[in-house]
């Protein structure tokens, strides 16, 4: 059993065995870009079409990258023995502001850097991880569900903190599907991902795969390659050393499950005239109309149905709710954060999906892709968990409730601004509606 540290407690002689390792896989792809052993080779199985490629979009989210990082470090580690033998991915714990600023240190360093968002073109951390991981008790609202089920797709962890990252936060070659794998600083990323699923597989042990036989694409000649090979990290031989600020997040347990029945579905009516674009670029955010409740549900969720997922560019809408008399455009600062209920964040779809195939389909794939499938699904289904705005508006005496959908278009991977027009005219939302659950 080896422990993957926080990249901020390697020593310097683990940090130069991880590079050094990292290096020897660079020097394969040189030698021959085909290489499976190689760098390149590894990366394209994220990021190639042909090759992998990754999961997206459904219940296989999860155990695809913990597969991905775990055949990766095993390469590291026999690189070059006995240097290498006991090299482990270190995690980026980015549910924090890093002490260094926007990145660790490492990263700067030769074999780690590369061109990424700045504090002037990228977007804060993601607000939520920690919550997610501590709230969400549900597999498939956590993990996404399994393709082909009637309305849902993604789960909460990858609509927020995961897509918002490589979007919004970090960008460059991370912030493009077909080149993410290519920046070191993704195993590191994704490494931090692993630990916070081991730390939800902890808190929720009686919530099983929902695709267990699944095969892992691009994997199907390993000897692991199905989903239900990767739920412990035990066994496949390595554990999380947590940093004392995780040992603090954790240390609080996870509120009880949140049971309950379906029994309404309300479309809400828009409060804007003309199409869903022509809104958006003109004032950037969409108004709709909530129906009255007259008592408060167990939970309330606001649900974007279809909300299309663009070639172009990456964006969120934050989601509020807030009293028809208090229009959004007139809010304070303090109103807004008063009425927020939560967002999504859309992650720019391969920009060639259409050629080869993509995510969503489980099967057995052997490494082949499915002609004719996109390589992210092409459109998401989101859960917004409004119940704690909507009961505090309600104890206080309003009933007459809007929500508003608030458009923030992420910069392009190069950090330039994003063609907001072209990037609208890619987004389309079949409905919005209200799920009432008691």
């Amino acid at each position: 059993m080896h422990d993957r540290k926080d990249i901020n407690a390697l020593t310097q002689d683990e940090l130069d065995d991880y590079v050094h390792a990292l290096n020897i896989l660079r020097q394969r792809s040189r030698d021959d870009p085909e290489d499976p052993t190689g760098y390149d080779y590894q990366s394209r199985l994220h990021n190639d079409l042909e090759v992998g490629p990754c999961e997206h979009g459904n219940d296989l989210f999860f155990a695809w990258h913990r597969c991905h990082l775990y055949y990766f470090e095993q390469l590291l580690r026999e690189s070059d023995p006995p240097r290498t033998s006991n090299v482990a991915i270190p995690y980026w714990d980015w549910g924090r502001r890093d002490p260094a600023g926007r990145y660790p240190a490492a990263f700067s360093l030769p074999g780690l850097a590369e061109s990424r968002f700045g504090d002037d073109q990228g977007a804060p951390l993601p607000p939520d991880t920690i919550d997610i991981v501590r709230d969400r008790r549900q597999w498939n609202e956590f993990g996404g569900w399994p393709a082909g089920t009637p309305g849902r797709n993604y789960g909460a962890f990858e609509l927020g903190p995961h897509n918002h990252m490589h979007g919004s936060y970090i960008g460059g070659l991370m912030g493009d599907p077909e080149s993410a794998a290519e920046d070191p600083i993704y195993w590191s990323f994704h490494c931090f991902i692993d630990l916070l699923w081991a730390e939800w597989q902890k808190r929720n042990p009686s919530e099983p795969a929902t695709s267990p036989q699944a095969d892992l694409r691009g994997f199907v000649g390993q000897p692991l390659h199905r989903v239900e090979q990767f739920q412990s990290t035990a066994s496949l031989g390595y554990q999380y050393e947590y940093n004392a600020a995780l040992q603090a997040d954790f240390a609080e347990p996870s509120p009880p499950p949140v049971d309950g029945q379906l029994v309404a579905v309300h479309s809400l009516g828009a409060l804007f005239q003309g199409t869903l674009q022509d809104q958006l670029l003109s004032v950037a955010s969409a108004d709709y109309a909530l129906p009255t409740l007259e008592a408060l549900p167990r939970r309330v969720l606001l649900v974007l149905q279809d909300l299309s997922i663009p070639r172009g560019a990456s964006f969120t809408l934050r989601v509020y709710v807030h009293p028809r008399t208090r229009p959004f455009e007139a809010q304070s600062e303090e109103e807004r954060r008063r009425h927020y209920a939560g967002y999504v964040s859309i992650w720019k779809s391969h920009a060639h999906g259409g050629e080869h195939g993509g995510h969503g389909e489980h099967g057995g794939h052997g490494g082949h892709v499915h002609a004719g499938k996109a390589h992210h699904p092409s459109s998401a289904h989101v859960r917004v968990e409004a119940t704690s705005v909507i009961a505090r508006l309600l104890a206080e005496g309003d009933d007459d409730l809007v929500s508003t959908l608030q458009f923030v278009p992420a910069p392009l991977p190069s950090g330039d601004p994003a063609p907001v027009a072209q990037l609208v005219r890619e987004i389309e939302l079949r409905d919005l509606t209200l799920e009432v659950i008691r």
